[in-house]
């Protein structure tokens, strides 16, 4: 990982924080949306595991 990449994940998170912040409502739907969009693609891929055996 160079300086580079460090700044822009700082600054990334940064945004991230400050708008979850300000809009508590808009941060809960996206972190609900982000996990359940995790949750989708490990039931999917545990599915396609288990078709494969």
């Amino acid at each position: 990982m160079s300086i580079l990449d460090l700044i822009k994940a700082t600054v990334v998170c940064g945004a991230i924080a400050f708008l979850i912040y300000s809009y508590p409502v808009v941060g809960q739907i996206v972190l609900i949306g982000f996990l359940s969009l995790l949750w989708l693609l490990y039931a999917h891929r545990t599915i396609v595991h288990l078709r494969r055996r």
